[in-house]
């Protein structure tokens, strides 16, 4: 089993927490029943998964604090501490926040609020105690995930689009064997391989947003190159699902068999293109040149003639297949020079 940053941050947020709160008792010579717990909460709610949302994060709980504290006072003030006021209460301070905007931080409104509206000696200075001592909590988790192994989601980031892309590839060569075989893959597999292509592909973009919103200096263009790639996967997808409905509905008729054996030898180019790159990004291997021996202009032209004499629909789907997968063809150009893959290569790095 591996124990993660996160995870060691959290025990160490915890620990020092307390630590520092049974040093603050000591100070003031007071001993507050929980005051440690209450703190300790706050440290462990308040760690993040980055450090910009640590940081965005730490001035509206600060403020939510604060208004659970408020709103304590006033109902200690003014109707009691009974459970039905302190319940009360939590709806106020719900409606508060929201119209505050501070939706993520009502679970710390709440907290201050039951942390200091249930214990037994309410006074101004056990509210600032126990207020002090979740502040303690909060700024010791904000200020562990800064300095104590801030998190870097470059490498998750990376498998992240290696999952993605290996099964991207698996649905092409899937979709491109079908140029070649009698029985093609029912709809509703291309369909459900499909989504779950897309449902990859939004989990990959939130680890792509926690890389991307950190503070720390890291190299800003390679995380827009690593966008980049993760768009263009998501639009070959839409590439190849028309590709292979094109696929399905050409004609398998032998007198097309040399135009059908061309154009699977263009998509075989393809898939090896896109492998090398991906390699490349997602598991830094050296980039290797894909010999091209395809002439897709003669492709082109062969299709085009073979539509002038030729009646049949079905014809005109060649063409459809050609004409995405010179589309997917672009972005895998475009890619090659967004990572700088050809002049890497001649320059020997």
């Amino acid at each position: 089993m591996i124990i993660g940053a996160r995870t060691i941050k959290t025990g160490l947020a915890v620990a020092l927490t307390v630590f520092l709160v049974n040093i603050l008792e000591m100070k003031l010579d007071v001993e507050t029943s929980n005051f440690a717990a209450m703190a300790a909460i706050m440290a462990i709610v308040g760690m993040r998964p980055s450090i910009k949302s640590s940081l965005d994060n730490f001035k509206n709980r600060v403020i939510a604090t604060i208004i659970g504290s408020l709103v304590a006072i006033i109902l200690a003030l003014t109707l009691g501490l009974n459970a039905l006021y302190l319940g009360l209460g939590s709806i106020a301070i719900i409606l508060i926040c929201l119209k505050l905007g501070l939706t993520e931080s009502i679970s710390f409104a709440l907290i201050t609020l039951v942390a200091v509206g249930t214990y037994y000696d309410f006074s101004i200075m056990q509210i600032a105690y126990r207020v002090s001592g979740m502040l303690i909590g909060l700024t010791v988790s904000t200020g562990l995930n800064i300095i104590f192994m801030p998190p870097d989601y470059t490498q998750d980031l990376k498998a992240k689009i290696n999952d993605l892309r290996i099964k991207f590839e698996n649905l092409f060569e899937d979709a491109a064997n079908d140029i070649l075989r009698e029985e093609k893959i029912e709809k509703e597999v291309i369909k459900y391989n499909r989504q779950i292509i897309r449902d990859e592909l939004d989990d990959t973009r939130d680890v792509y947003a926690l890389l991307a919103e950190d503070v720390l200096p890291k190299n800003k263009k390679m995380i827009k190159h690593y966008r980049r790639s993760i768009n263009a996967i998501q639009s070959n997808l839409e590439r190849l699902t028309a590709m292979h409905i094109s696929i399905v509905y050409m004609s398998s008729s032998s007198q097309y068999s040399k135009i059908r054996q061309n154009l699977y030898k263009y998509l075989e180019y393809l898939l090896l293109l896109h492998r090398q790159i991906y390699n490349y990004i997602a598991l830094n291997t050296d980039y290797q040149q894909v010999e091209n021996n395809i002439d897709t202009e003669e492709i082109r032209k062969e299709i085009v003639e073979l539509i002038k004499v030729d009646d049949d629909e079905s014809v005109f789907e060649f063409y459809n297949v050609y004409f995405e997968a010179t589309r997917i063809n672009e972005k895998l150009d475009q890619l090659i020079c967004e990572f700088k893959l050809e002049e890497d290569r001649r320059d020997g790095k």
